[in-house]
Parts: structure tokens; C-alpha cells; sequence
């Protein structure tokens, strides 16, 4: 009878040790995600998808939260800011690791430095648009008129990486480009390009991506290293020798400065094994983005890469935030 009830207390007691084993140490409560950028933009979505795909493998809730304002500065700092446990992440990608700390050198965060780099999320193509009217379709065509011509451009703002790209454009190809930014409104530049009132737009594809099925703007080249997928038709410019743009848009998951190891790995492989998921991917298209896992050591080097990268152009093109 002892014996008997020996047993079954020592299965009791392996029973309880393998569900423990099982059980994750992280996360054990809900994770903040704070993205930089307003509601339905394309990073939102990105991080909804794959929030809701961790909140499925965690058991736990993976919360969205936007925090905008001074071009990502605000959400970046909230995030810098948090307890470094684990709990508070940062959506961010080229603008707050790349751009930002060289826009403000005054700025008491140095996202390089800041943020330990958790897993890359996913990369959206960037592309010069122009309007229907604009004699000119190719990269070839575009340097050649605007060398000739001073050609009005849009852009979500001054020292958006878009910016950046075009100024960067302009700097090295000796291009007459005019930067007309749509700070507060850019969801107006792209119907503004549509009727001629501007003859360029850089943009992500998500907004474009309308727009040119109904061929009502036309596209001259992708930033990317590679043609997109969603839009095969699209050029690269280095396919037409020009160099230096060979980055799109990326996003990925950051946590602050300090951040236990354990919780960083982990939440990198969950990540990773969300992005595997036919079903994340599927959503992910839906804003014309593809999925692209990484380690926190190859984010780590991206961020680097970046940084030095935009330092550079910011340097060159003495592009200031007034």
C-alpha cells in the first residue's frame, strides 16, 4: 500500500517536472510592442501580423502599440526608456537604426548603442514613381532629363530614409531635383502625382502598389538588391549602374539596452519560427512585404551597416532637420 502510493507520488512529481520543463520561462505575461509609426501603415501591420502569431505560440498577448511623433524619435525613446526585461519592444527598422541619430546629433539615445537587436521581421521595396506625364520610364531616362531639368519630387518628409534615397540620388548623379516634403500628408502625394502636379514620388510599394495596377502613375526603379516579387516588371537601379541605393525598407524587433540574453535568443526563435508560417507570409504580401528571419548578431550588423551607410549621405548632402 505504501509502496503503491510511493509510486504514485514519484509519478506525480515527474509529471509536474516535465510540464514545468515544458512550460516557457519567457514571456510569462503580456509583451508591449511599440511601433513608431501611425495605425495601417505598413510597419503596423507587420507587427500585428506577427504579434498575433507569437500571442498563438506564447500563450500570451503580444500588444501593439503606437507611439508617433517627431519622425519615430518619441516611440524610439519610450521604448530605450522601458525596463529592460523583455516586456517592452521596439518595431523599428532604417529611419530610428540608420537615419535618426544623425539627423539629431544632439539626441540623448544612440539606437546603435541603446537597443539590443532581437530578430529582423521582414523587408519592403522602395521605388521611384513619376507621373504618367513625365517623358521619361527607365533609370536611363530619368538621369538623363533630370540632369536636364529640375523635376519636383515628394517624400514623406525631410530625413525619411525616402528622402535619403533621393537626395542621395541627386548628390552623386548631379540630378535638378526640387524635395517638396509631405510631412503631414503623404497619403496626398501619390494622387498629387497622379495628376502631374509632381512629376516624382519615392515611396514604399504598399501605397504605390494601387496606383500602378491602375496605371495611373508609372515606376522607374526599386532601391532593393533585387527586383520584388510583387513587382517583377520593376528595374533595380543597380541593374542600370547605379550604385549606393541597394537597400529597402526593413523592419525588426528591438529591445532596450540590458535585456537578459536568455529572453532576447528566445523571443529571436520564436520570431524565426513565426516567419516560417505559410499563414504569416500569406499576410505579410498583403502590404507587399516578404518575411526575412535573421539573428540578433546578423540585426546587430545590419544596424551597424545602416548607420554608417545614411551617416554618409546625411554627411554628403547636408540635409539638416530645422
Amino acid at each position: 500500500m505504501h509502496r503503491s502510493i510511493a509510486r504514485c507520488a514519484l509519478a506525480a512529481v515527474f509529471v509536474c517536472a516535465s510540464a514545468a520543463a515544458q512550460k516557457p520561462s519567457y514571456p510569462d505575461r503580456p509583451v508591449r510592442v511599440v511601433v513608431p509609426y501611425g495605425p495601417g501603415t505598413a510597419p503596423d501591420m507587420i507587427a500585428r501580423v506577427v504579434s498575433e502569431q507569437l500571442s498563438r505560440q506564447t500563450g500570451q498577448s503580444f500588444v501593439v502599440e503606437n507611439k508617433l511623433g517627431a519622425g519615430g524619435k518619441i516611440g524610439t525613446e519610450a521604448v530605450a526608456d522601458a525596463k529592460a526585461d523583455g516586456y517592452t519592444l521596439l518595431l523599428g527598422g532604417k529611419d530610428t537604426h540608420g537615419i535618426l541619430t544623425h539627423l539629431y546629433p544632439d539626441w540623448r539615445i544612440k539606437p546603435e548603442k541603446d537597443f539590443a537587436p532581437v530578430a529582423l521581421l521582414a523587408r519592403i521595396q522602395n521605388v521611384l514613381l513619376a507621373s504618367p506625364k513625365l517623358p521619361a520610364s527607365n533609370p536611363q531616362e530619368f538621369l538623363a532629363l533630370a540632369r536636364q531639368k529640375e523635376l519636383r519630387y515628394g517624400t514623406p518628409g525631410v530625413g525619411t530614409n525616402l528622402h535619403l534615397a533621393a537626395a542621395y540620388l541627386q548628390n552623386n548623379y548631379g540630378l535638378k531635383l526640387l524635395h517638396i516634403p509631405y510631412s503631414r500628408s503623404f497619403a496626398e502625394a501619390l494622387p498629387a502625382l497622379a495628376r502631374g502636379e509632381l512629376d516624382l514620388v519615392v515611396a514604399g510599394l504598399p501605397p504605390a502598389m494601387p496606383l500602378l495596377k491602375d496605371g495611373r502613375i508609372k515606376a522607374i526603379a526599386v532601391t532593393g538588391t533585387q527586383r520584388s516579387r510583387f513587382a517583377p516588371d520593376i528595374p533595380t537601379f543597380a541593374e542600370s549602374g547605379v550604385s549606393g541605393l541597394e537597400s529597402g525598407g526593413w523592419f525588426a524587433l528591438f529591445a532596450p539596452k540590458g535585456t537578459p540574453q536568455a529572453a532576447v535568443d528566445a523571443l529571436s526563435k520564436m520570431v524565426a519560427t513565426a516567419l516560417r508560417e505559410p499563414a504569416v507570409a500569406e499576410k505579410l504580401s498583403g502590404v507587399y512585404a516578404d518575411p526575412a528571419p535573421s539573428s540578433p548578431a546578423e540585426l546587430g550588423k545590419l544596424v551597424a551597416d545602416e548607420t554608417q551607410r545614411w551617416g554618409k549621405v546625411v554627411a554628403d548632402t547636408g540635409i539638416k532637420i530645422e
